[in-house]
C-alpha cells in the first residue's frame, strides 16, 4: 500500500516533471524561433543591401567585373551565398559557382522562395540544398527589370541570399543543453523539498489513523490531540467533534429507522389501493365481462383510471425520494415572476374551466425579478394550485397574486373551496396525510403532493405559510428573494 508520504511526493515529483519539461520545451522553441526569425530579417536586410548596390551599379553603368568583385566581397565577408536570377527562372550569378558551371544548374522558378517572392515581393524557406549538401535559409526579392536594363545583368528579376543552418543549430543544440541542465537541477530541487514536505504532513496523519481505528471499533471516547492551528490541527477538532456528535446521532438513526418503517408501511397501503383495484376490474373482465358490450368499456376504464393514479402516485414517490436523499439539484438563477405567473395559470386554466372555475391574476404592472429554480417553482405552485381546482366546488374562484415589499417577493394562491380544519393545518404538509381521505382518493391525489411542495420552497430558503377557514377557502403563500 502507498503511504501518503510516497504519493505526495510522486505527485510533487511527476507534475514538476511535467511543468518544467513543458516550459523547457516551449523555451527551446521559442529561442529557436527567435533566433530563426532574426536570421530571416538580417538575410532580408541583406537583399536590401544587394538591391541598392545593384541599382547604383546600373546607374553608375559600372562594369560587370566590378560588380562581381563586391558581390564576392559581400559573400565572403556575410559567409552567405548570392544568386541572382532573371524573369524565366535561369540563375544569372551564383556567388559560390564558376560563370561556366552556371549552366548546370536547375530552373530557379519554382523554387518555394522565388515563388513566394513573385506573389508577395519577398519570400523565404529552408531546405537541403542539392548543389552543396548543406542545409540552407533562402531569402528572395523581386526587383523590377526596368532598373537594371543599362546595368551588368540586364535579366534581373530575383535576388537570393542564402546561409548554412548549421551555425545557428549548434548555438540551438548549446542553449538546449543548459535547460535541460537547469530542468534538471531545479527537480533534484523539488524531489528534496518534497519528501521533507511530506513527511512533515504524513506524520501527523498516521497518527490520526491510529486514534480513528479505535474510534471505528466502538470506542468513542478516544480523543484525537490537537498539537497545532494549521488544517490538521482543523481536522483532529473536527473528528473529535464528529465523534461526540456521533453518540447522539445513534439515537437519533433509531429514530429514522422508525420514519422509514413508518414510510413503507404508507407506501405499502398507498399501492395497495389501487393495485387491488386495478387487479378486481381485470379479473372481472377475465371472468367474462370482456365480452359483455354494457359493462366492458367501463371497467377497462377504471382499470386505465387506476393504473393512472398508481403511475402518478410512483412518479410522486421517485421525486420526494430523490428530493429527500439530495439527489434532486436546484438550478438558481433570476427570472421574470409576473410573465412566469401568468404562464403557469394559463397551463390550468383549462382544468379549472372544466370544472367553471376561474382565475384571477393579481399581478404588479411591472415585470418582478425573482432568484430561485424556475422549474421547480413551476412544479410546487402548479401542485398548489391543481389541488385548488380539484378540491374546490365549481363556480369557485382561484386566485394567483403576487406582492413585492423591499428586497422580497410574495407569491400566494388563495381560493374559496372548504378550507381546512385548524386540527389538520399542522399536519398537511406530511407524506400521506389526507384531509379528506375518501374524497382525496376520488379525486387522484396521492398525498405527497403538498410534501413536495414544503421541500422545495424550504430549499429556496422559505416557508410555506398557510391561513384557511371553513367554507371561507384557503392561502398558501411564500416569498422569494429579489
Amino acid at each position: 500500500m502507498r503511504t501518503i508520504q510516497s504519493k505526495i511526493t510522486l505527485t510533487y515529483i511527476f507534475f514538476s516533471l511535467a511543468v518544467v519539461t513543458l516550459l523547457g520545451v516551449l523555451l527551446s522553441f521559442e529561442i529557436e524561433r527567435y533566433f530563426y526569425d532574426r536570421l530571416l530579417s538580417n538575410l532580408q536586410t541583406e537583399t536590401d543591401v544587394i538591391h541598392s548596390l545593384l541599382k547604383e551599379a546600373s546607374v553608375k553603368k559600372e562594369a560587370k567585373e566590378h560588380t562581381v568583385a563586391n558581390l564576392s566581397a559581400i559573400s565572403a565577408a556575410a559567409h552567405m551565398r548570392i544568386t541572382l536570377i532573371d524573369s524565366t527562372g535561369k540563375v544569372i550569378y551564383e556567388s559560390s559557382l564558376a560563370d561556366s558551371l552556371l549552366p548546370t544548374l536547375e530552373n530557379h522558378l519554382q523554387r518555394p522562395e522565388v515563388v513566394q517572392a513573385r506573389r508577395e515581393k519577398i519570400g523565404s524557406n529552408a531546405r537541403l540544398s542539392k548543389s552543396i549538401a548543406h542545409n540552407l535559409i533562402y531569402v528572395a526579392r523581386f526587383v523590377e527589370p526596368a532598373l537594371f536594363r543599362n546595368s551588368s545583368f540586364p535579366l534581373l528579376n530575383y535576388v537570393r541570399v542564402a546561409v548554412e543552418l548549421s551555425e545557428l543549430d549548434q548555438a540551438i543544440d548549446e542553449i538546449r543543453l543548459k535547460i535541460i541542465g537547469a530542468v534538471l537541477a531545479v527537480l533534484a530541487t523539488i524531489i528534496a523539498t518534497s519528501y521533507i514536505v511530506s513527511k512533515r504532513i504524513s506524520r501527523p496523519l498516521v497518527e490520526i489513523g491510529e486514534i480513528i481505528n479505535d474510534i471505528k471499533g466502538g470506542n468513542l471516547d478516544r480523543k484525537l490531540p490537537v498539537r497545532s492551528k494549521d488544517e490538521i490541527g482543523r481536522v483532529a477538532e473536527l473528528i473529535n467533534e464528529l465523534t461526540d456528535k456521533l453518540k447522539s446521532d445513534i439515537e437519533q438513526l433509531k429514530k429514522l429507522e422508525r420514519v422509514r418503517s413508518e414510510f413503507l408501511g404508507n407506501v405499502s397501503h398507498e399501492l395497495r389501493t389501487p393495485i387491488f383495484s386495478l387487479k378486481g376490474f381485470l379479473e372481472t373482465l377475465l371472468d367474462g365481462a370482456i365480452n359483455d358490450q354494457a359493462v366492458n368499456r367501463k371497467f377497462v376504464e377504471k382499470a386505465y383510471n387506476h393504473a393512472s393514479r398508481l403511475d402518478i402516485l410512483l412518479s410522486d414517490l421517485i421525486e420526494i425520494s430523490r428530493i429527500e436523499s439530495g439527489e434532486m439539484k436546484m438550478s438558481f438563477r433570476y427570472f421574470e415572476a409576473v410573465a412566469f405567473l401568468r404562464q403557469l395559470a394559463e397551463d390550468y386554466t383549462e382544468a379549472a374551466l372544466r370544472k367553471h372555475q376561474q382565475f384571477i391574476l393579481h399581478l404588479p404592472e411591472v415585470e418582478i425579478t425573482v432568484f430561485g429554480d424556475k422549474e421547480r417553482l413551476r412544479q410546487a405552485i402548479g401542485n398548489i394550485i391543481d389541488n385548488a381546482i380539484k378540491y374546490s366546488q365549481p363556480e369557485a374562484t382561484i386566485a394567483v397574486t403576487l406582492k413585492v415589499q423591499d428586497d422580497l417577493a410574495t407569491i400566494s394562491i388563495s381560493d374559496d373551496g372548504p378550507g381546512i380544519e385548524p386540527e389538520h393545518l399542522p399536519r398537511i404538509f406530511e407524506r400521506f396525510y389526507r384531509v379528506d381521505k375518501p374524497r382525496s382518493r376520488e379525486v387522484g391525489g396521492t398525498g405527497l403532493g403538498l410534501a413536495i411542495v414544503k421541500h422545495i420552497i424550504e430549499a429556496h430558503g422559505s416557508k410555506v405559510a398557510v391561513h384557511s377557514e371553513i367554507n371561507k377557502g384557503t392561502t398558501f403563500s411564500f416569498s422569494l428573494k429579489r
